[in-house]
């Protein structure tokens, strides 16, 4: 039998089976009619074997010591007491052990069938142990005295079981009134019907006897166990009683004999009427349920959208409807008709299927999904998705298949996948073409991009864009993309022409507006005037030609081309090459407002954009053209020029003659002359101006004009004068300078030697007294110098707290002086956050439990730093000690992170916060925020500015604050983890 909950080893439960053995020892003796003869109902055997077999063995061990007491009570000696009791115990527990390596289900819910077995297993302990409470050394073995003691055992522990059985499983007391309603009446009526035989004196066989089976039949079927144990139990008592007053049909006998047939009759017509009507009741329920259970399953199999076929080694042993049609069979008896289904397994899928490893994990009850292609009866291939496992089918393993067709929909998820694909590619490529600068501005490179970027959005060998020219009515290559000739570096071309009256058809679909889609164009008539020469030089078995408009004319074309065999042109396709059309006549109005003004763009650019003086002079020396800025030189107003100005008007006297004697000369014969010259101004005076001639000459030599570009070198001019004049000046200055510096430089030694003493002498003459007065004004607080009364440990108290916040705020002048000057140095060492944070929290635990704050620390394991770990340490004890300080109640959450190659630690608390005033004084020096805690807080206003200093200039990092007035602040300490100055990943705090 399976182990109940109620075997667990409580000592409880123990004690309670020891009680129960011990009150069974008390009552067997009373049961005994006759002096000298054994008790005729045996209790404490029964007591025994229910307890061990409802709770374990180990409750055999307080049964045996009650039995042993019980024995010695009564006056047998110690050692064979022991041995009967021993002996009894064994039997009892062997008996059990076989009980619970039979299939059984627990008792007492065993099925009527298991309930032979246990009868069995109590008549052999029944017979084993009687035969030894019969055995007498040195004295006859009496049969009658065996099957006496035998018989009372056997009655006893059937008895017992039942009712131990029936009232300590799962019993539900809440439901005990519910079930006493309904068993009264059979309990009632059997008892009457026990009672009316066997407690009155009748002088003849009457019609009762005949009743009293048939009626506890009928009690075994209506009855629970547990009532019809208490059932037993009580015709027991009123067998018993009836008995020994010598009344019913019995009462002549002698009152052994009596009771032993009283107890046979009883027992009898019990127990096999109620095994009896259990075996009757649950056969024909499990029947029923059975027929029941297998019509709906049949039912629900037919019914299923699913195929479900069981088989062994591909053998069908049975199938519904929905798996002969998946599998293409007319009927189930066609499927069924079948001697294997090996064959339908397409060849590739069949050594997955038959795999050892899947046959290993199906043995160990695995299920398995599983896609497999079939070749169905009628021949077609389909895709099925499967689950297997592994059943029982008429007493052997067998596999169960539920299986669906999916060939459909992983065809339509096929298709929309590649269709989607499709379409992501050439939204990505209009999107990227569409803010393309290039192509909007016209530019010529920009087509090269539009053909590769189509090409591979619609994975083409092929793409190219013609212009047809209005002035010569060709149509002309702007660029032609094929990717063959990627390799020989001619991947791109341009210049090619087409004559359109060699493809007037071709044109005339083109100026209608419509595409030409042509999956092959070996065969498809709209493609015929290309078959002469073009498809074959080139390769082409598909097109997809799209027009381009301008102002409603043909302006161009654009070509998308396959060479690998027939391709059908999608819709998505087609409607992407007309909006390829779009982009390529917004391309070509671009381009031709870009040529427009091409020529326009590069005169304005050189003359009027220009700062410079532009002109150009005719071979007669008059001017024909002047620039914006030479205008404006000269003190001309608007764009038109005097007719009759000459070169002389422009420059004066000097400048003229140089003109006319070397600068003219010079850049007739040479082509160009380099020098300077002057400019006349409009209030009479000159501009010195550098200049470039240039010649310029027709195609048989002859000067046509000259251009002349000035420049204004005033300036120049100015500087170069006050140059030389520094220059003169400048020698003697550095000398001042020099001697100043010396002079200022040994003032500031002198300076930082004063500061040094300064820090040395503090440090020694007031940190020495100051921790002399600490040291002992602890030693009188701690009375080792005598005792103190309440007045004069209190002022004490307060030169001890005073003097250790005088302490406190010299040490942070002292470093922040030392920071300040450069003296002190920064020891760079690795080792783990965790530690230092753990010291710290260590450090104010004690503030923070008389506060009754709680301290939260997040901290990624085993994280390392490299820096200074006392400056480190310094930092954030100086946070935590604030939080402390100024948090009244709540928690304070102590934080490592790492972002990149800076360490973040943050203390965030609950405490009283600041307000936008407190922040911006926050880490002054000698500052403390105003708040209700100021009074109460000891403090000296230097620790948040010392904490900034060591944080920004020895540890190379940074402090960042954000509070809250009234809810709480976050202070967060940023450094490198690889050293100060050495934080390069992640942005800089």
């Amino acid at each position: 039998m399976s182990a109940s909950p109620h075997t667990r080893l409580q000592p409880f439960s123990l004690l309670l089976t020891a009680a129960g053995c011990a009150a069974a020892s008390g009552l067997d003796p009373l049961l005994s009619l006759s002096d000298g003869q054994p008790p005729v109902l045996q209790l404490a055997p029964g007591v025994l074997f229910a307890c061990v077999l409802m709770f374990g063995y180990l409750h055999a061990v307080p049964a045996l010591l009650v039995a042993v007491v019980a024995a010695v009570l009564q006056g047998v000696a110690p050692l064979p007491a022991l041995l009967q009791a021993g002996l009894d115990a064994l039997l009892v527990c062997l008996a059990v052990q076989v009980l619970r390596t039979f299939p059984l289900q627990p008792f007492p819910r065993m099925r009527a069938d298991h309930y032979g077995w246990f009868i069995a297993a109590a008549l052999a302990v029944a017979v084993g142990s009687g035969a030894a409470e019969a055995w007498t050394p040195q004295a006859p073995f009496y049969v009658s005295d065996w099957t006496l003691h035998a018989a009372g055992r056997f009655a006893g522990t059937l008895l017992m079981v039942q009712l131990i059985a029936g009232w300590t499983g799962h019993l539900n007391w809440r439901s005990l009134p519910g079930d006493l309603g309904q068993a009264l009446p059979w309990l009632l009526l059997t008892l009457l019907m026990t009672a009316e035989p066997f407690l009155r004196v009748l002088d003849g066989p009457e019609p009762w006897m005949l009743l009293l089976p048939a009626v506890l039949v009928w009690s075994a079927i209506r009855l629970k166990v547990r009532w019809m144990s208490l059932l037993l139990l009580l015709i027991h008592a009123i067998a018993l009683y009836g008995t020994h007053a010598r009344l019913g049909p019995f009462g002549n006998e002698p009152p052994l004999a009596a009771l032993m047939l009283l107890q046979a009759f009883i027992v009898t017509f019990s127990i096999a009427p109620y095994a009896l009507a259990i075996t009757l009741n649950e056969r024909a329920a499990a029947s029923r349920k059975a027929r029941i259970r297998e019509a709906q399953l049949l039912d629900l199999f037919d019914g299923s959208i699913q195929g479900i076929l069981i088989h062994r080694e591909f053998k069908p042993l049975y199938a519904n409807r929905r798996a002969a049609e998946l599998l293409g069979f007319p009927s189930v008896a066609d499927l069924m008709a079948q001697r294997s289904l090996a064959s339908m397994v397409v060849a590739d899928d069949m050594p997955v299927i038959a795999s050892d490893s899947n046959r290993r994990l199906l043995a160990a009850g695995r299920v398995l999904p599983m896609q497999a292609d079939v070749l169905r009866a009628d021949g077609e291939r389909r895709t099925l998705d499967s689950v297997i496992r592994q059943v029982q089918w008429d007493g052997a393993n067998a596999i169960q298949a539920t299986f669906i067709d999916v060939t459909d929909d992983l065809r339509a998820r096929h298709e929309q996948r590649g269709r989607l694909e499709r379409q992501e590619k050439q939204l990505s490529a209009i999107m990227r073409l569409g803010v393309d600068q290039a192509l909007s501005a016209g530019e010529d490179a920009a087509l090269a991009t539009v053909t590769e970027v189509v090409a591979g959005a619609l994975s083409l060998p092929r793409v190219s864009v013609w212009r047809l020219e209005s002035e010569q009515g060709r149509l002309r290559c702007l660029d032609l993309y094929d990717a063959r000739r990627l390799e020989s570096g001619r991947g791109h071309a341009a210049g090619d022409e087409i004559d359109p009256q060699d493809f007037p058809h071709y044109l005339a679909l083109m100026r209608s507006g419509r595409a030409l889609a042509v999956a092959d164009a070996r065969s498809d008539a709209q493609a015929h005037e290309f078959r002469r020469g073009y498809l074959d030089s080139q390769g082409v078995t598909a097109m997809l030609d799209a027009p381009v408009f301008l102002d409603g004319r043909l302006a161009g074309v654009i070509c998308l081309e396959h060479t690998e065999g027939r391709r059908d042109w999608l819709h998505d396709e087609q409607r992407f090459a007309g909006e390829l059309a779009t982009l390529i006549g917004r391309y070509l109005v671009a381009l031709e407002r870009r040529r427009a003004q091409a020529a326009q763009a590069r005169l304005s650019a050189i003359l009027d954009a220009t700062p410079d003086y532009v002109s150009t002079v005719d071979t007669d020396l008059r001017i024909t053209y002047l620039n914006l800025a030479a205008r404006r030189t000269v003190g001309l107003s608007g764009p038109a020029l005097p007719p009759d100005l000459l070169v002389g008007d422009l420059y004066p006297p000097e400048a003229y003659s140089h003109y006319m004697k070397v600068e003219l000369p010079a850049v007739l014969r040479d082509g160009i002359w380099i020098g300077e010259t002057a400019l006349r101004t409009p209030d009479g005076g000159s501009t010195p101006m550098s200049a470039v001639r240039v010649a310029h000459r027709d195609a048989d030599g002859e000067v046509q004009y000259i251009s002349s570009v000035l420049r204004d070198i005033s300036g120049i001019k100015r500087t170069e004068l006050a140059l030389r004049e520094a220059n003169e000046t400048l020698e003697l200055r550095v000398e001042e300078r020099t001697a100043e510096l010396a002079r200022v430089n040994e003032r500031l030694k002198d300076l930082d030697r004063l500061k040094s003493m300064f820090i040395a002498s503090m440090s020694h003459e007031l940190r020495t007294p100051l921790n002399s007065i600490i040291g002992f004004t602890g030693v009188v607080l701690a009375g080792m110098a005598g005792e103190l009364n309440t007045r004069q440990h209190d002022q004490l108290t307060r030169v001890y707290g005073s003097a250790r916040h005088l302490l406190a705020l010299i040490t942070d002048v002292i470093d922040i002086s030392k920071i300040e000057a450069g003296f002190i140095d920064v020891f760079e060492e690795r080792f783990e956050v965790a530690s230092v944070i753990d010291e710290a929290v260590q450090s104010v635990s004690q503030a923070a439990r008389e506060k009754d704050l709680f301290i939260q620390v997040h901290q990624p394991p085993g994280l390392l730093v490299h820096a200074d770990r006392r400056r480190l340490l310094q930092c954030i004890l100086n946070f935590m000690s604030n939080a402390v300080k100024y948090t009244v109640e709540g928690t304070i959450t102590v934080e490592a992170s790492v972002r990149g190659s800076w360490l973040d630690i943050t203390v965030e608390d609950t405490g009283i916060g600041m307000d936008e005033a407190g922040l911006a004084r926050l880490f002054q020096p000698f500052e403390r925020i105003d708040s209700k805690l100021r009074v109460k807080t000891p403090g000296t206003g230097l620790g948040l500015y010392l904490t900034r200093k060591i944080a920004t200039e020895l540890l190379a990092g940074t402090v960042d604050v954000q509070s809250t007035e009234g809810a709480g602040s976050r202070f967060t300490l940023s450094v490198p983890r690889e050293g100060s100055g050495r934080a390069t990943e992640g942005p800089r705090p």
